[in-house]
């Protein structure tokens, strides 16, 4: 019975596994089944998704375009400048003595030789008395060495009589030698007599010349007394009062006793950069302006310049001389000189935005026919703010991007708004 029995067991063992593998066969090609019916609408998704994305404005994107505009023929150089007065002049005192009157206070308008102080000094008054009494005498003393020349002539005139009559008669005999002898001898010494009156005439005239001179020397200093203007201006220093001592040593180390300017016309003294100091031409128009006064234009004119850098700071000292009857402007004030040149080379403009600055220079972006882009190297001249100047890199017929963003690059296509 036993034998019998186990052959059944085993047929029926080998049934159930079969139909568990079976049943495990139908669930994973039923899996399979509904894993490709989802997939199938995935992957069509993907394709149109991917699809879209390569129409996308990340892939192609929006760019506006601008045109570079040629360069004027004229730039403009704004400089600083410092104002200054078209004469300048500190007076000194050249005589010693004390401050008898003052005419001027600072800020007061003078005229050419205007009285500004007068000094009183003694001393010179009085020197210049001894002098003129001096020079009195040597023109008495003139006086009378010409009054003995007259009286040498007539008595050499007389001797030349008296010799010429005496020396017939010695001839004759009838009179005696020594006679004669004393005529010529006295007629010799009425000429010696002639000579030394002359001398005595041109020594005299020599005293007078130099009495003269002595005189008008104290009378020049006698004139140093009073102060005044050499120019018409303003007095802008006045460091003496009534009564004060004043010195002529001073004048080399001490303060002046006025300091005056001239401020019709005033100096503008600008530093030009090498770059620009061979357009600056004698005789060019600017315009100046200060922040004092706003709104209001000055013309000036170049009138010099140095011709020659400054070995430090590499400029071109230029000055610029403007009217100012006005006195609307101050020397000392600080000036904006505006320098119109002539551009010696041509030149293009786009907007500073169309820049792209990287590690290898400064770019524009160009797009082509097929409307790719291209990033070109350009050489930038001044920079005016919100435009550039581009010197070298383009023709002025490319197509630039406005505003190139950080995604752009190379060969990349773009749809042009």
């Amino acid at each position: 019975m036993i034998t019998q029995e186990n052959p059944t067991r085993d047929q029926r063992s080998q049934k159930q596994q079969g139909s568990r593998f079976k049943a495990i066969g139908i669930g994973v090609v039923v899996l399979l089944a509904l894993t490709a019916i989802g997939a199938v609408p995935r992957i069509a998704s993907h394709r149109e998704a991917l699809a879209a994305t390569n129409e996308a404005p990340v892939t192609h994107p929006v760019v506006t375009v601008i045109h570079a505009s040629k360069g004027e023929p004229t730039s403009q150089l704004v400089l600083p400048g410092n104002i200054e007065p078209l004469y300048t002049a500190n007076l000194f005192a050249r005589v010693d003595g004390y401050v008898d009157r003052r005419n001027v206070d600072i800020g007061t308008k003078v005229r050419a030789g205007q009285v500004l102080a007068v000094i009183s000094s003694p001393e010179i008054d009085q020197q210049l008395s001894q002098a003129k009494a001096t020079l009195a005498q040597s023109q008495a003393a003139l006086l009378q060495a010409r009054a003995a020349l007259e009286q040498a002539h007539a008595n050499a005139e007389l001797a030349r009589i008296t010799e010429e009559r005496d020396l017939p008669l010695g001839e004759q005999h009838a009179i005696s030698q020594q006679i004669v002898d004393s005529a010529v001898q006295t007629h010799n010494a009425r000429v010696a007599d002639v000579a030394a009156a002359n001398a005595n005439i041109v020594a005299a005239e020599a005293s007078v010349s130099a009495n003269q001179a002595n005189v008008a020397r104290l009378q020049q200093m006698q004139g140093f007394e009073r102060i005044v203007a050499p120019f018409d201006g303003v007095i802008t220093q006045r460091n003496i009062e009534r009564g004060d001592l004043v010195s002529a040593a001073a004048s080399a180390s001490g303060r002046p006793l006025f300091s005056i300017a001239q401020s019709d016309t005033l100096r503008v003294y600008v530093d030009v950069p090498q770059s620009e100091a061979i357009n600056i031409k004698d005789g060019q128009t600017v315009v100046m302006n200060v922040s004092e006064r706003l709104g209001r234009d000055y013309t000036g004119t170049v009138t010099r310049n140095a011709s020659a850098l400054n070995d430090a700071a590499r400029t071109m000292r230029t000055e610029v001389q403007v009217e100012n009857r006005d006195a609307s402007l101050l020397p000392g004030m600080y000036a904006q000189v505006h320098f119109t040149l002539s551009q010696q080379r041509a030149s293009l403009i786009i907007p500073a935005s169309s820049l792209v600055v990287d590690g290898a220079g400064m770019h524009v972006v160009t797009v082509d026919p097929a409307k790719k882009l291209h990033f070109v190297l350009v050489t930038i001249g001044k920079d005016m703010g919100k435009e550039v100047e581009v010197l070298a890199g383009l023709t002025g017929n490319e197509s630039l991007v406005a505003s190139p963003s950080d995604l752009l690059s190379e060969g990349q296509h773009v749809e042009v708004r």
